[in-house]
């Protein structure tokens, strides 16, 4: 997933001699996915210290090589410069090669999710043209999911979130926004992770973003559970306000995203806050390492859902829909008493392309 790019040259500021890396201490993407998967906040910090994009290749050797984007303020820049495109050829991001979620409200992710969405139908083109209104009554769909969900865990001793809960809620919310009755929830959650022939006919960009967006809800719930059960001053003040889920989601995207890069290609000749991209060349805007720049998040490490600032650039294919997700699908889990983690169990995000917790192995009251 962190192979190198296509093409060569082109500049970020200065360019080294032919051979030579302006910023060598970053290592070749091929040495980091492992490291990566396990942990990537060094790795943010490395890019954090450059003054701009970095330039680094595709394997120890050299070979094709890519630009990272790192900082907040870049990251913001690239997603907004018409001249770089989603590069749709790598297939590397699940529901983010489409850039829709991310880029929404900017004139040419929103004109072109509208002008996708006219011939798709009513169902796709309001998907498409917001990435923030969700259909009115998916809300309560999620909150009847919800309440059935917990209510199925009420009476176990113990249980593994992940596949009993966080699996199944996203589904359910990307099948009301499809129009899907809830009978076809299995089937829709078998085609986000598996793929082959989507349950109702959709176009190929919404198809993208539909999977991606039901798999980046799936790792952002487990992640967010995870802080919480972790921390149980802050689940107790979840329960008494709910509201606080909003906030929680946002910080757990900012901390935890769980769709952590994208990537772009130049269309055109652009420039960046760190210098000029070549037509042709790649950008991997790194959205994770947004969020936990200091420059923007002081202590990003501290996970801390009263941050106050801008929000962060949203990790995620279809926030709107994530983040109704989230609220109205957790109150009933949340307010189960006996809820905590399982003797010795810590939760651990992992993963390059999708991040989160694999396994939420917790102790119930029943």
């Amino acid at each position: 997933a962190w192979s190198g790019g296509e093409g060569a040259g082109g500049g970020l500021g200065p360019v080294a001699a032919p051979g030579r890396l302006p910023r060598s201490h970053v290592p070749a993407l091929a040495s980091l996915a492992a490291r990566v998967a396990r942990d990537p906040a060094p790795y943010y910090r490395l890019l954090h210290r450059e003054p701009g994009p970095v330039r680094v290749p595709g394997t120890a050797g050299g070979g094709d090589g890519i630009w990272l984007v790192g900082r907040d303020a870049d990251v913001r820049a690239a997603l907004a410069e018409p001249g770089l495109v989603a590069d749709a050829g790598t297939g590397d991001v699940p529901g983010l090669v489409d850039g829709a979620g991310l880029v929404a409200g900017e004139g040419r992710a929103e004109g072109a999710g509208r002008a996708e969405g006219a011939a798709a139908g009513p169902v796709a083109g309001m998907m498409l043209a917001s990435a923030d209104a969700p259909p009115p009554h998916v809300a309560g769909v999620v909150a009847r999911a919800g309440h059935v969900l917990a209510g199925r865990l009420g009476s176990r001793a113990g249980a593994d979130l992940v596949p009993e809960f966080c699996d199944w809620l996203p589904a359910v919310a990307l099948g009301a926004a499809l129009g899907l009755p809830y009978r076809r929830t299995e089937a829709l959650r078998r085609w986000c992770r598996a793929g082959g022939p989507a349950p109702l006919p959709l176009p190929d960009a919404l198809a993208v973003r539909a999977r991606g967006a039901e798999r980046a809800t799936a790792y952002a719930l487990a992640s967010l559970l995870g802080a919480l059960l972790t921390r149980p001053a802050q689940l107790t003040a979840v329960r008494d306000e709910p509201a606080l889920i909003d906030a929680v989601w946002a910080e757990t995207l900012r901390h935890d995203p769980p769709a952590p890069y994208l990537v772009l290609r130049a269309h055109d000749p652009v420039r960046l806050p760190g210098g000029a991209v070549a037509a042709g060349e790649r950008v991997l805007c790194l959205l994770g390492a947004a969020g936990w720049d200091p420059a923007a998040y002081p202590h990003p490490g501290r996970w801390d859902p009263y941050r106050a600032g801008r929000p962060p650039v949203p990790a995620h294919p279809w926030p709107g829909l994530g983040l109704l997700t989230a609220r109205y699908g957790l109150p009933p889990l949340l307010g189960m008493r006996g809820l905590a983690l399982a003797p010795g169990f810590a939760p651990r995000a992992v993963g390059v392309r999708v991040r989160g917790p694999r396994r939420l192995l917790v102790r119930l009251g029943g």
